[in-house]
């Protein structure tokens, strides 16, 4: 969605890299977000301090009871309902989404009632890390990006679900099992599982095309039955986008580059996409090695850094580029994305006609995935388990799933059963066909691969060395090996350290 922060892949493509602020995209792209909290009655006004105590705070800055927010908004007070207090990040500023969530959720379930505590993205996982270390952590967890649940659990801000899991017969019956494998393996540890994905998509590897400048440019599209929306996997490889690149670029009547062909995906998730294509990764599946500086992620890193460097098709980082202005205005032909082709219609409008194809299958044969999402789950200290996981469950449901993503908050639950639900299909033709066909369709597609992370938790501390190095290799600075070697050497220095 059209997000009014600077996505994940615009902050990299511009140079920053601040640790929090690398994931600002990571699953949920909001049609806007606010810069303050909102007020819900049901939130305190403001967060407690993690410096103290709230019980020795002022009193303006304690978070209201259920009680006190109830009377504050004119409610009747409710007895005997347990309180579940929830951090999640700031979005949906009118609550016109939340608000009747919730207000379904304790009619529901009259014994239960959610205290909002929402928090700027960039701050939310410092501010739990906070408030666990003060003993003040909520019930339910927001997970910013799903391999941050290595920290948490490592610090002990949550717990495991596997009791809850195996004694909800109903949900193990039926919700577990529309679960993708490859995203519940990520929030998976030490044979427990630790966390639910609320969203997810194959990856940053969503190739948006313009058909109407591809086709005046007389250059070749993607292999899709753009009537039927239906696509030929078999005629995508990578050098098919590299033919289409080659003659992508448009030369304004000043001599400059109006239109470039390409605006690939970088950091964490578009790299990772890339280089599993050729074979390689950022590291192995158990996070213990660093696999940058193999032959096989160094083709892929060489097939990225010729978009720009050889191919010139790439739309320079140095112009800070943002998809969201670039592409519905035609100065990019192709752009990789997450799961956000609702933004895409909204921004595009009637102005051209476009599509979307899967990322191109590279020298392993197969289509390469790096399953993503942000999370949920529940804290270590919480003494209300079983109402934490009654709204764990309202979180992650197909409902949920299905209604955050149409209402623009991001992107869709990671569930089969949404996927293929009539509702999405009718909201995201090209994604419940084109997208879940072959990538996601257990019948048809390989498995979803896992989101790989430092095992010891240090997953900004990691990502973050990688994306400022090949930052170099983008910008034409450094060759992919020489700066494949000096990733290795400095991330497995990370990744050798002791936990988080």
């Amino acid at each position: 969605m059209a997000a009014s922060w600077v996505s994940r892949r615009q902050f990299l493509a511009g140079g920053g890299l601040a640790s929090l602020a690398v994931l600002v995209s990571a699953c949920s792209q909001p049609a806007a977000a606010p810069t303050q909290a909102p007020q819900p009655t049901t939130a305190p006004a403001q967060q407690p301090s993690s410096q103290q105590p709230a019980s020795q705070q002022p009193a303006s800055q304690q978070a209201a009871t259920p009680t006190q927010a109830a009377q504050a908004a004119g409610q009747p007070v409710s007895t005997g309902a347990v309180t579940v207090r929830m951090h999640s990040w700031l979005e949906d500023p009118q609550d016109t989404f939340w608000g009747p969530t919730i207000k379904k959720f304790e009619q529901e379930h009259p014994k239960i009632k959610i205290q909002k505590e929402w928090f700027p993205r960039n701050d939310m996982h410092t501010k739990e890390l906070a408030l666990a270390a003060t003993g003040q952590i909520g019930d339910v967890v927001r997970v910013n990006v799903a391999p941050l649940i290595s920290e948490l659990r490592l610090k002990n801000v949550v717990q495991a679900l596997d009791t809850h899991i195996k004694s909800d017969k109903n949900w193990s019956d039926n919700d577990q099992k529309q679960f993708w494998p490859g995203n519940i393996a990520t929030y998976t540890e030490q044979g427990q599982q630790w966390g639910y994905p609320m969203v997810g998509h194959p990856g940053a590897l969503h190739h948006y095309y313009n058909v109407d400048y591809l086709t005046k440019k007389g250059l070749p599209l993607p292999p899709a039955d753009l009537e039927k929306n239906t696509f030929d996997y078999s005629k995508w490889k990578t050098d098919d986008l590299v033919a289409i690149l080659k003659d992508a670029n448009t030369v304004g009547s000043d001599g400059r580059i109006a239109t470039y062909g390409i605006l690939p995906s970088t950091g964490g998730e578009g790299t990772v996409a890339v280089l599993r294509a050729f074979g390689g990764n950022y590291y192995n599946e158990d996070g213990t090695k660093c696999l940058i500086n193999t032959d096989e992620s160094v083709a892929g890193l060489q097939f990225l850094s010729d978009e720009w460097n050889k191919l010139k098709a790439a739309v320079p980082l140095s112009t800070n580029p943002d998809w969201t202005q670039i592409f519905p205005s035609q100065r990019v032909a192709i752009v990789v994305l997450t799961a956000v082709a609702g933004t895409v219609t909204k921004l595009v409008g009637d102005k051209f006609k476009w599509s979307v194809a899967p990322p191109p299958i590279g020298p392993i044969g197969k289509p390469a995935t790096q399953v993503s999402s942000d999370g949920i789950a529940m804290s270590k200290i919480t003494k209300h388990p079983e109402e934490a996981w009654e709204v764990i469950k309202m979180c992650t449901s197909k409902e949920f799933g299905i209604g955050r993503h149409i209402a623009g908050l991001g992107s869709p639950g990671s569930r089969y059963d949404v996927w293929t639900d009539p509702e999405f299909k009718k909201a995201e033709p090209l994604l419940a066909t084109i997208i879940y066909d072959n990538l996601i369709d257990p019948q048809k597609a390989p498995p979803l691969q896992p989101w790989s992370h430092p095992a010891n938790g240090r997953y900004f501390e990691a990502d973050n060395a990688m994306t400022n190095i090949l930052q170099d290799v983008w910008l034409g600075k450094k060759k992919p090996k020489e700066a494949a070697d000096e990733a290795f050497k400095a991330v497995q220095a990370i990744m050798d350290k002791p936990p988080a």
